[in-house]
């Protein structure tokens, strides 16, 4: 009897757990996005909820937000046992590879096409974080392009110049040493600063040179334009003072009244101009009616930008598959853009949308007028994702990359050193992926027979046909240098 009492309590406890689940209670699937836990979500939720009300033969069913196990070690863990969510994010394009790699997100490529969210929806220099091998297997929530924020009543504050929209390196460190030498010249200690940072991939690129060759086989940072990129930033932090130290940084976060934060030292004057895309609107937007500008990156010879995309992808062992699919389409939608275009969390995921007199002109802000497009322009005609070499996880690239540059910045070695072992790490990296992964082995090959034509090709003066570049910043560099034909 003890064991039939127990077998009964354990019985009704189960009914009633399952009654508590949400999906007991609702009379359609539902479907869970793993996604951040950005407000804006339940807006998008609720503009999906419509959307979908209004798709003749669209089946039935609610999305609901999963932010808790956005983490990629959760996301996988759950991945492989079957249980993740049906939608999962990804940012910058490195979550995309490990995922398909061990196959937690579905190939959508024919879909797409059907439900109307193909790359064509989207700005073409993004689709290289979206695919795979010319597979979909996501699409844009939303696409960013880093770009110079203008404080112009910082400028007038101190009775500067204006940054042109389009400058050289020259220009910029001209105009940035004029700049923090009034900015400062009443202040014990320094204060002010032209801007909070410089990247050095787009200093790179726009000299030419790419982490990666043209078919993604080789790390080729052991470069002198390299060197001379790690070089002049140390210069402009440590000898013009146009960028703040380490030091600097620390005292900023540290101090009373400066909050630490660089978009509140960005509305104090403090730092003059800060690097970010169009989603620092969201916050801007709490500090009041700001006087905003928005400047190109400096370059030596090819203008450039990097861009990237929070994407949503569908799992590829989810129960509801087919259904999670329409959300994708949604992304696509004038419904879910316009979301994006009023919040400005980014650039609406479909282009289209960056023409709209909301995007260009919101009637609540007309401090914003002119800056809008720019990120838009951008995006579509100097824009370069980060690239990835399908031979290495990105995610390692980027770690060893930053190593290498901390360790100089830190004084620990010179930037030969960090130029030369960086690249050493990223190739022994590659050997590594390639002995545990022995079905790239003929890809790579592939690829490595290509290099080998290029160069000699280069070596000739001859132009290299387009299609045997993989990657996507030297597919963009050799149309600007004139040094490819498109059509063989």
């Amino acid at each position: 009897y003890l064991f039939l009492i127990c077998l009964a309590g354990l019985t009704v406890a189960s009914i009633v757990t399952y009654n508590m689940q949400p999906e007991a209670k609702s009379k359609v699937p539902i479907l869970y996005w793993v996604t951040d836990p950005n407000p804006a979500r339940e807006l998008q939720i609720a503009t999906f909820k419509k959307w979908l009300a209004k798709q003749q033969g669209a089946p039935k069913f609610e999305v609901r937000v999963d932010s808790a196990n956005n983490d990629q070690s959760k996301a996988v863990i759950q991945g492989v046992s079957g249980v993740a969510g049906d939608l999962l994010d990804h940012c910058f394009g490195a979550r995309l590879d490990y995922y398909t790699q061990i196959g937690l997100l579905l190939d959508v490529t024919e879909d797409a096409k059907k439900l109307g969210f193909d790359p064509s929806k989207t700005y073409p220099s993004i689709r290289p974080e979206i695919t795979i091998n010319g597979r979909q297997y996501t699409f844009p929530c939303n696409v960013y392009a880093k770009m110079l924020w203008v404080n112009k009543a910082t400028f007038e504050r101190f009775q500067q110049p204006l940054p042109p929209r389009h400058w050289n390196i020259e220009t910029f460190e001209k105009m940035g040493k004029a700049f923090v030498t009034k900015a400062n010249a009443e202040q014990k200690y320094r204060r002010y600063f032209y801007v909070n940072d410089m990247p050095s991939n787009l200093m790179y690129w726009s000299l030419g040179l790419d982490v990666f060759n043209e078919t993604m086989t080789k790390c080729i940072l052991d470069d002198p334009r390299y060197v001379r990129v790690l070089k002049l930033i140390w210069k402009w932090t440590n000898e013009d003072h146009l960028i703040p130290t380490s030091a600097e940084r620390q005292s900023f976060a540290t101090e009373s009244g400066y909050g630490g934060a660089t978009f509140q030292l960005f509305n104090s004057g403090n730092y003059a101009m800060v690097w970010c895309g169009r989603y620092a609107l969201i916050q801007f937007r709490k500090f009041g009616k700001m006087k905003l500008d928005v400047v190109y990156p400096p370059n030596f010879e090819m203008e450039v930008t990097e861009i990237g995309t929070r994407a949503t992808g569908v799992y590829a062992a989810g129960k509801y598959r087919e259904m999670a699919k329409y959300f994708l389409a949604y992304l696509a939608s004038r419904d879910y853009n316009m979301n994006i275009v009023h919040d400005a969390d980014a650039l609406p995921p479909n282009p289209a949308f960056t023409k709209t007199e909301e995007f260009l002109r919101p009637k609540d802000y007309p401090n914003e007028w002119g800056c809008h497009e720019q990120f838009a322009q951008a995006a579509i005609n100097i824009g370069i994702p980060r690239t990835r070499s399908p031979f290495v996880l990105a995610t390692t690239t980027f770690r060893l990359i930053w190593q290498g540059e901390d360790a100089f910045k830190s004084g620990v070695k010179t930037a030969e050193e960090v130029s030369r072992e960086t690249a050493r790490r990223i190739n022994e990296a590659i050997e590594l992926t390639l002995r545990e992964n022995p079905r790239l082995r003929p890809y790579y090959q592939e690829q490595l027979a290509l290099q080998k034509k290029i160069d000699e090709y280069r070596r000739q003066n001859r132009k290299v046909p387009l299609k045997w570049i993989l990657n996507p910043f030297y597919r963009k560099w050799y149309k600007f240098k004139k040094l490819c034909v498109e059509n063989e």
